[in-house]
């Protein structure tokens, strides 16, 4: 009884309007994570609806904190996958900060856990459809994000992305270009060069 009403006043902390009591809630919840690993599991589903609508609070540092939070969520209460499934919705939320949010956190992901952790056939048409935003922070996220799948994938991504009618040929050619940019810094990722680009023909089925 006691973990329930400590429970329900964490969450009412990381929704509230005073952003200083919000950042609060969530590094506590960053805390009990770390403390409580796998058996928060069954808390996840809850703590991610307060935690999607911080990625679009006016405060930097409280959305940077809930990008922390929504790591913490996947690994080790339970897995980037897990978590994705639950907040695709986010790639349409009316506000702008949430779809740059969840952009900035799939980068955030793959870098931390890899491109293995996601099955990202699903998610890639929701990143497309956000090159044609509205907002030019969420075009330019949404392209970063292309950007860093192919920096861990390799050139399938190119290829795959040719078929898809969906994407405007003058926008297909920026991504191109930001491809040709991360190619010749120097920092793609061995993972790139593995064959026939096992991972993404796995995860990237289109």
């Amino acid at each position: 009884m006691i973990w329930m009403h400590w429970w329900k006043g964490l969450t009412a902390w990381v929704t509230c309007s005073n952003y200083k009591i919000s950042l609060n809630g969530l590094e506590i919840l960053c805390l009990m994570i770390d403390r409580m690993g796998e058996e928060f599991k069954p808390h996840v589903t809850t703590v991610l609806t307060a935690c999607i609508d911080r990625l679009g609070d006016s405060k930097e540092q409280v959305r940077e904190q809930a990008q922390q939070l929504l790591l913490k969520l996947m690994m080790p209460a339970s897995t980037p996958q897990y978590v994705f499934e639950r907040i695709m919705g986010t790639f349409n939320h009316k506000l702008f900060h949430v779809r740059e949010g969840v952009l900035l956190c799939l980068q955030n992901t793959i870098n931390r856990y890899g491109a293995r952790c996601l099955q990202l056939s699903k998610i890639v048409p929701s990143i497309c459809k956000l090159l044609e935003d509205q907002t030019p922070q969420v075009r330019e996220a949404a392209l970063n994000t292309l950007a860093e799948i192919y920096r861990h994938v390799g050139e399938k991504v190119r290829n795959d992305l040719t078929k898809r009618s969906s994407i405007a040929p003058q926008r297909l050619n920026q991504v191109y270009a930001k491809f040709d940019e991360v190619k010749t810094s120097g920092n793609m990722l061995a993972t790139a060069d593995l064959g026939e680009f096992k991972i993404y023909q796995i995860f990237l089925c289109f």
